[in-house]
């Protein structure tokens, strides 16, 4: 969320349909990863678990280094108008994936609404359809309110702060994945 937020600030709403689009391409591979087991799995080996935190935790940081240190004002339009959309495709696509409790959740969550009696396919589709519409919406309210956001800050100085702040907040989460356990 924190992503799509600094993505609408920073890019605009349009742009951020594509970091939208990794984030819920990513959250259908944990899903589908977790309808297969490997939530199980993650569960119950913990260097999987493990290995997948530092590298979500390091991606994280990394994230909200280069936020911190991105160019704001001209500079920034520049960057902007130059940046692929398949670029933050790949950048939401990796924040979802990198996210270990990501398979957790959806293991966990999944079987809960799961009824064995009826066909479990056509179940688990509506659960993940129904997931991946509102996981959007809150994506597109983040970003949409990281877009107003930069209107307020509408100064080069704002704008550095807002990039700061939310780069430090990308970090403070890889920090707290890196803290995490099973």
């Amino acid at each position: 969320m924190l992503g799509c937020m600094a993505d609408g600030a920073r890019f605009g709403y349009g742009a951020t349909l594509f970091t939208m689009a990794g984030a819920s391409l990513g959250n259908l591979l944990l899903m589908l990863l977790s309808a297969i087991g490997l939530g199980l799995l993650v569960a119950e080996a913990a260097w999987v678990f493990n290995a997948i935190k530092w590298l979500g935790a390091g991606y994280l940081i990394y994230l909200g280094v280069r936020l911190f240190i991105a160019p704001v004002g001209e500079q920034q339009a520049a960057v902007a108008r130059d940046l692929p959309g398949h670029h933050l495709l790949l950048k939401g696509f990796l924040i979802a994936v990198t996210n270990p409790k990501g398979l957790i959740f959806f293991g966990a969550l999944f079987p809960q609404f799961i009824n064995v009696e009826q066909p479990v396919v056509p179940q688990f589709a509506l659960m993940t359809l129904i997931f991946l519409v509102l996981d959007f919406i809150w994506m597109s309210i983040y970003a949409l309110a990281g877009k107003q956001i930069m209107r307020w800050l509408s100064s080069p100085v704002h704008q550095r702060w807002f990039n700061r702040a939310s780069g430090s907040l990308l970090m403070g989460a890889g920090g707290a994945l890196s803290l995490a356990k099973l």
